[in-house]
């Protein structure tokens, strides 16, 4: 079974409502771009998780943050 086969076997299980809200994400899908400047949606989320300031913090520093707001 393709991959079209396996989300028609799901969809047409579901509400007429669910339905639809599929075939709008798809058509959603259909209109965004395949990737940005040559960017995967990998090499994004590589950027993104090594820019977090992990190991950069004290819990004293955190701590103090949550506090404040």
């Amino acid at each position: 079974m393709n991959i079209a086969e396996t989300i028609y076997q799901h969809v047409k299980t579901m509400p007429m409502a669910k339905a639809i809200e599929v075939l709008h994400f798809v058509e959603f899908l259909e209109t965004r771009p395949d990737a940005i400047a040559g960017k995967t949606d990998e090499t994004e989320a590589l950027e993104f998780i090594q820019s977090l300031p992990i190991g950069k913090r004290s819990d004293t520093d955190i701590n103090n943050d949550f506090q404040a707001l």
